[in-house]
């Protein structure tokens, strides 16, 4: 992934936790958006899961109970000549239905309170925890991985499994080796986490001492203090370069996302990618909030307390803290829109590197990246991101005083590796992130998931390999191959029945469907992580030791190298940018891929084992998702090799568009409560790319699954004959987006989410569904928007 992650386009979710900040965050150059934590399911095939296995009896033998009384109030839809599966899993999954839908299912219009039928009984049963700000059926799914992690950590080398051909039992002795020592560093990177005594022990000197760095890179200067340290001046501007530069190496991101990737118009050559940042407030309309700005300016005022170099320092700690807010203020108002950023027709900027002194001077981004780049690359141009962004941020800083550009960059410094330390002296900054996202002040996640969550974030390949060993098989990578085969083949037959496609784009999008390299459960090459010498030279120069803090900042310098050190290579297609247990999955319209880790493909999303209705209605719409990406209104744009250009007909481009139009009003109308009360609308441009992939991924699952009854029809899932297959087929889209977030949480998606809010997600798939309003016999039938 690079650094502001133009490779990897939206993915389905957007990664951040449902925790608080601290929760799940630890310092790494590739979190510009933490993990969305884990998952998986096949519990039976792991060898500590024999007190699940006892639990799953528990729970089959209740369903039984609860199901025997609901087929009694059964409406009778049961399918001539239908068997009812009472399988183990089929009684699971059935079971998992019923809690989840309203108690008062069989009263509720589907066809316009589906998001209700489908999720109050989910609402009911689970609060937000006290150290999240949502809970959902996808955290649900990450905290069961998040569960297998902590047990693959927690427990020794597992030399006696051999669940699969890579397992250790049946690798070679030298491969078994190189195993178990990838096992150990894996392991030690958790044990390094997870000593609170050592790291409370410690404090905060680690952090204190690379804050002198910071400082010593970009002093004030003999005869200033920081109540009269000038402005910044033009003298000043090679320290200010050498600061960011090492700030950079450091996976700290100041003013500038820098990092690589492949370039948008020639998507074989890796080039330099810039974009703006800079904020530390999730949006630029949380500046205009006075009470949100005098919470962060008394977070800072403790925070440069406690830090800032220098006794004097102390008493101006209020002073450089609203310097700073009123900074990152001016910074803001310079800031593009989300919905622009993420517009491959506006980012798109190609400059020379040179150019980029003349474009912003006071930060001097050449000097910076000739610093970054191999010693033997050449450098020359650079994709830079809206340069009018980088031209005011360099006008701001020249007319802000030196001690308020250094206090900056030391809160940065701060905010990025304040988790891989503990003390009062960052308390106020957890404290704060809390608030921000409606928890408690003093709330904190058990240590054991944030401790999953860094070793997933600093030697993920390795915690991958183990994963997709305790709980994936070739059969579930089989099935999901075949899925999304089924999902390019419908797509395909859509496009050829699409009246306003001109032939010739039609034939174009065709090929690009045939073209798209789909990518299921794991990587096997760069790294092939069931291979362990592939893994083991994937972390080569990765120094893992019991510093907690050490490893924290050897990692982002290890990512940040491994990500420079591919200028002048061609493009790895084979590597893949979300780990194996991620729940998630995402389309690359550079590489015109469609990404499907191992950790999505887990119950209730996937299992191979029940009726298909269950794995077409949840995870085929899901690949149906991602596929449609590549013709949303920014995969629409790369032809079927990745390359930015443009390839449709005006008239083809106007049909879109018009269709487009209908998403953007039908999304701009969904709202939630806003801090004052006041709807907040959904930003249905931001939106447009996510809300197109939604409607275009469940119509092609819904036909990919009826084509696959006609060869294969399927069982009834016991208790649930009220309801036809076609209609179940929706329940399971629906129950993967059931959703329950504070009011904060939602507030945050709602300026930064490219994804509407999960029941936008609902209700909107649904209205643009003809054929969800035929299963349910909606009075309208025609959807209200559709393009696919």
């Amino acid at each position: 992934m690079t650094d502001h992650g133009r490779d990897e386009r939206t993915p389905l979710l957007r990664r951040t936790s449902e925790t608080g900040r601290n929760a799940d965050r630890i310092a790494t150059p590739d979190e510009d958006f933490a993990h969305l934590n884990r998952q998986v399911k096949i519990w039976r095939r792991r060898r500590w899961a024999s007190f699940v296995c006892s639990g799953f009896l528990i729970l089959g033998f209740v369903a039984l109970l609860i199901l025997s009384g609901v087929l009694s109030r059964s409406r009778g839809k049961l399918h001539m000549g239908s068997s009812i599966c009472l399988t183990p899993s089929c009684i699971h999954a059935a079971s998992e239905i019923l809690y989840n839908l309203s108690p008062d299912y069989q009263n509720i219009d589907a066809c316009t309170d589906f998001n209700h039928l489908v999720c109050d009984g989910f609402d009911a049963r689970h609060d937000i925890a006290a150290d999240r700000s949502a809970v959902s059926t996808i955290s649900s799914m990450a905290d069961n991985g998040k569960t297998i992690l902590r047990h693959i950590l927690e427990s020794p080398y597992p030399n006696a499994s051999q669940h699969s051909t890579f397992s250790p039992l049946n690798l070679l002795n030298v491969a078994a080796s190189t195993d178990e020592d990838n096992f150990n560093m894996m392991q030690e990177t958790y044990n390094s986490c997870i000593n609170e005594t050592a790291l409370q022990k410690l404090g905060v000197q680690p952090l204190l001492s690379l804050v002198r760095e910071v400082a010593n890179h970009f002093p004030l200067g003999p005869g200033n203090s920081y109540g009269e340290s000038g402005k910044l001046g033009e003298n000043d501007f090679p320290q200010l370069s050498d600061a960011i530069l090492f700030l950079q190496q450091i996976g700290v991101t100041t003013f500038e996302s820098l990092g690589t990737g492949a370039d948008d118009k020639n998507p074989e050559v890796v080039i330099i990618q810039a974009s703006p940042a800079g904020l530390t407030l999730p949006s630029p309309e949380y500046y205009e909030d006075a009470d949100t700005t005098q919470q962060y300016q008394d977070m800072l005022q403790a925070v440069f307390s406690a830090f800032i170099p220098g006794n004097s320092s102390r008493d101006d700690a209020a002073k450089l803290a609203q310097s700073v807010v009123d900074l990152e203020r001016k910074i803001a108002e310079a800031t593009p829109p989300p919905e622009d950023q993420q517009d491959v027709t506006k980012y798109y900027n190609i400059i020379k590197v040179s150019e980029a002194r003349t474009i912003a001077p006071a930060i001097g981004l050449d000097s910076v990246i000739e610093g970054l780049v191999p010693s033997d690359y050449n450098v020359d141009s650079m994709l830079l991101a809206f340069p009018e962004f980088l031209a005011n941020v360099s006008q701001i800083l020249t007319e802000t005083d030196k001690a308020t550009v250094q206090s900056y960059l030391i809160w940065k410094t701060i905010d990025t590796y304040a988790d891989a330390v503990q003390g009062p002296e960052v308390a106020p900054i957890s404290r704060f992130y809390n608030v921000m996202n409606g928890l408690d002040p003093e709330t904190k996640a058990e240590r054991w998931q944030t401790c999953v969550s860094y070793v997933d974030s600093t030697v993920g390949w390795i915690l991958s390999r183990f994963f997709i060993e305790a709980a994936f098989s070739a059969d579930a990578k089989n099935f999901g191959d075949h899925i999304v085969t089924d999902i390019k083949q419908q797509f395909i037959s859509k496009l050829n029945a699409l009246s306003w496609m001109d032939d010739s784009v039609k034939k174009l999008a065709i090929n690009k469907v045939n073209n798209i390299d789909q990518k299921i459960g794991y990587p096997t090459e760069s790294p092939d992580i069931t291979n362990p010498e592939d893994v083991q030279a994937w972390y080569a120069g990765l120094e893992i030791t019991n510093s907690f803090f050490n490893n924290t900042v050897s990692s982002n310098r290890f990512s940040i190298n491994q990500s420079w050190s591919e200028l002048g290579k061609p493009v790895d297609h084979g590597r893949w940018y979300m780990q194996a247990d991620t729940v998630n999955a995402y389309y690359s319209p550079v590489g015109n891929e469609i990404v499907f880790p191992a950790g999505i493909m887990q119950f209730p999303v996937f299992q191979y084992d029940l009726p298909a209705y269950v794995s077409y209605g949840a995870f085929a719409s899901v690949a149906g998702h991602e596929l449609s990406h590549a013709f949303d209104s920014s995969g629409r744009h790369y032809d079927e090799h990745g390359n930015y250009t443009d390839w449709w007909t005006n008239h083809t481009v106007k049909e879109f568009t018009k269709r487009a139009d209908c998403f953007v009003e039908q999304y701009s109308n969904f709202s939630v409560p806003g801090a004052n009360g006041e709807p907040l609308h959904v930003n249905g441009r931001l939106t447009l790319g996510e809300n197109i992939a939604d409607a275009g991924g469940i119509s092609a699952a819904f036909a990919a699954w009826k084509q696959r009854q006609q060869s294969t029809p399927d069982e009834d899932l016991p208790g649930l004959d009220y309801f036809s297959h076609e209609q179940l087929f929706f329940i399971f889209y629906s129950q993967f987006w059931c959703n329950k977030s504070r009011k904060e949480q939602l507030i945050q998606r709602i300026y930064t989410d490219p994804h509407s809010p999960a029941f936008a997600r609902i209700l909107g798939t649904m209205a643009n569904s003809r054929a969800f309003r035929e299963a349910y016999n909606c009075p309208v039938k025609a959807p209200t928007c559709e393009l696919w």
